[in-house]
């Protein structure tokens, strides 16, 4: 999901991503990963940030020159402001809030990445012992797993899956004696899917829980929410493929597009579809080199 090719395309970067997993180790929050943004949140409230929910962005404007120069709302109120730092998703973000302004090249010549389902689950049961926070679960037929993904548009006919079990070290997870987890699966994204996920929805909801028991983990939830591409899609991922457009690949190398353009001075982009990539730690930086981008443009 992350490098958007089989393992057989791309050794060199599943061998660095199998490393920082396997060797450097993971790190978890109390709270979940949720309680980042949290805390950010907090962060900047404090040094005088003014947010603004529920309230969409219609356009981003910009002078003459080109450099923008606010943000119109959905509702029509504009918003002056020295720069803009944008985190849409870049597919959709040039058609939407930027349609007078070109998307670069390296998306239009983008391969997407494999999307995913996640089925979130609380039970009224502990976790079974031998469970770990992260627990992967491979399947045998790797080629043919892979080719149903980026070429077939079908579910894996041997799928590998992923089971967190947070409760396990986070208190506030779920209540006492009982647990929360999920499973994610891999699948294709909106863009080469086959798959109706209205009406497959609850076929799939099964085949995560039919494993979940099979594994020996308790599967039979008192909340339950399921998350597909469709729903990826609908959050404003135009191709579902759920770690956004930052996964967009050329054969054997990631590129990740700018985080700035030349002909929008003042626009500065942020998130997983920008530089440097995917992943928490890859949008935490991309946060930074937009405060240092816009550091520059105030000055």
């Amino acid at each position: 999901m992350y490098a958007g090719l089989a393992p057989d395309q791309a050794l060199a970067i599943y061998a660095v991503i199998t490393y920082m997993d396997s060797i450097e180790g993971v790190w978890f929050p109390e709270g979940g990963m949720r309680s980042m943004g949290e805390g950010l949140a907090a962060a900047a409230q404090a040094a005088g940030a003014e947010f603004r929910y529920q309230t969409p962005a219609a356009r981003i404007l910009r002078r003459a020159d080109g450099s923008v120069c606010g943000v119109e709302l959905a509702d029509g109120e504009r918003i002056a402001t020295d720069a803009v730092v944008c985190t849409v998703d870049l597919p959709v973000a040039y058609p939407t809030l930027l349609p007078d302004l070109t998307p670069p090249r390296v998306l239009s010549r983008a391969r997407y990445s494999p999307s995913c389902v996640v089925w979130h689950v609380g039970v009224e049961a502990p976790a079974p012992a031998q469970a770990s926070h992260h627990n992967i679960h491979f399947g045998t037929d790797w080629s043919g797993a892979f080719d149903d993904l980026l070429k077939h548009g079908t579910l894996m006919r041997d799928p590998s899956r992923f089971v967190c079990v947070p409760s396990l070290h986070d208190t506030t997870a779920a209540p006492e004696g009982m647990s929360s987890l999920y499973v994610l699966e891999p699948t294709p994204n909106l863009a080469v899917g086959r798959i109706d996920w209205d009406a497959d929805r609850g076929a799939v909801r099964d085949r995560l829980a039919g494993f979940l028991a099979e594994a020996g983990y308790p599967a039979d939830p008192v909340v339950e929410e399921l998350v597909t591409p469709a729903d990826w899609g609908a959050s404003g991922d135009g191709r579902g493929d759920a770690v956004r457009a930052g996964s967009h690949v050329r054969p054997n190398r990631t590129v990740p597009p700018s985080n700035v353009r030349r002909e929008a001075p003042g626009l500065v982009f942020a998130g997983s579809g920008t530089v440097p990539g995917v992943g928490i730690p890859m949008v935490l930086i991309s946060g930074k080199l937009a405060a240092q981008r816009v550091a520059e443009v105030l000055r």
